[in-house]
């Protein structure tokens, strides 16, 4: 099976978690599937030709046996753009070959009264979402953020970077705690980039504190970003004292190696949460928009979400890593495991059916 699939394929190192976990949910069920990459926006590698158009559309009828969009916030809009997917909406409806929408969500401005999504925006979602196999989507809030669409065939299916290890739970006495840089947009406002945000800065700081604090108490430090964008703003709060400097891993494997040899993660990043909880390592997770928010609901994660709007958010950062480290929660982190396999015996259920579906369709062309 060769399979056309388009997503983000940004600086952002999550984006790239999320496609290493669509392929690993699709070789569960078809070991021999191809993946050829393609980017779905401007944002990707590509400047020149990118999304589902005309070419894209002709290209996937000679070639693909499948084509998947997905995962990260592609339903988001943004400025300058009504939303993450650039598609021509007429030579979609020319595409016999099926399509599965996998992982994406809502993002964190769809939720805000200023970034109410266009009636473009709603349109091709909708056609997206009609003439998809299977619409898969990220988190709760995504699909109750579709329902208000009115695309009701959305199921949930959680998020795909959580396919790929589906290990057990990790009970590590000894490794380093990974510490993840915040996303740098926080720390700034966009109407006025010149002033710092309350709550970014607070978020940069609580990061940069709860390091010091791990480094004197005898633990080994890593401190990781998953953008080049944000590494000018992540060397600021730490440069001159971290033993090693901040790290930004170029592949995801590099960035596996460093996820499995942890104890335990600290992350201001979704998918490296994300990432952390497929390998069953433990984590703190901020809760920074309405991304992670949407996660950690689906989860029922809130026992480890630290909230980046907490005034106190530094304390409550201390106190749930002291906490997270002690090793006294094996329980709970059990059940959490137990409920990241629950989703995922829904996800593989959902997949199974739809490229059921398909095979029996072709043996009736």
């Amino acid at each position: 099976m060769l399979i056309h699939h388009f997503y983000p394929r940004t600086q952002n190192i999550g984006d790239h978690f999320v496609q290493r976990g669509i392929s690993a949910m699709i070789r569960r069920l078809v070991p021999d599937a191809t993946f050829q990459l393609f980017d779905v926006n401007s944002r990707g590698r590509d400047k020149s030709a990118y999304g589902l158009t005309q070419s894209a559309i002709e290209r996937a009828n000679d070639e693909a046996d499948l084509v998947i969009v997905g995962g990260s916030n592609l339903y988001e809009g943004g400025f300058g753009w009504p939303w993450g997917v650039h598609l021509d909406p007429a030579a979609l409806t020319q595409l016999p070959v099926p399509l599965f929408l996998l992982g994406i969500g809502t993002g964190s401005r769809f939720a805000s009264a200023l970034h109410k999504p266009s009636t473009r925006a709603k349109r091709e979602i909708t056609l997206l979402n009609e003439l998809a196999t299977l619409s898969g989507a990220r988190d709760v809030a995504t699909l109750d953020w579709l329902k208000e669409l009115g695309v009701t065939k959305a199921k949930l299916m959680g998020d795909p970077a959580t396919f790929v290890f589906n290990r057990p739970l990790q009970d590590k006495n000894s490794g380093h705690v990974l510490v993840v840089m915040a996303p740098s947009r926080i720390a700034s406002s966009k109407r006025q980039p010149w002033k710092a945000h309350t709550r970014g800065g607070a978020v940069f700081r609580a990061l940069a504190g709860i390091t010091r604090q791990l480094l004197q108490h005898g633990q080994k430090v890593i401190v990781v970003c998953n953008d080049p964008n944000d590494l000018p703003l992540a060397q600021q709060f730490f440069a001159g004292w971290l033993p090693n400097g901040v790290i930004c891993p170029q592949a995801p494997e590099e960035y596996f190696q460093l996820l499995s040899e942890s104890r335990a993660v600290i992350s201001g990043r979704l998918h490296t949460a994300v990432v952390a909880f497929s390998l069953g390592i433990p984590f703190l997770l901020i809760d920074v928009d309405g991304r992670t928010n949407g996660f950690v609901k689906t989860y029922q994660l809130e026992r480890w979400a630290v909230n980046a709007s907490d005034p106190g958010i530094a304390e409550r950062l201390s106190d749930q890593a002291s906490r997270l480290l002690r090793g006294d929660e094996y329980a709970n982190w059990q059940s959490l495991i137990e409920r990241r396999n629950q989703m995922e015996s829904v996800a593989i259920s959902l997949l199974h059916e739809a490229l059921d579906s398909i095979q029996k369709k072709a043996r009736h062309v």
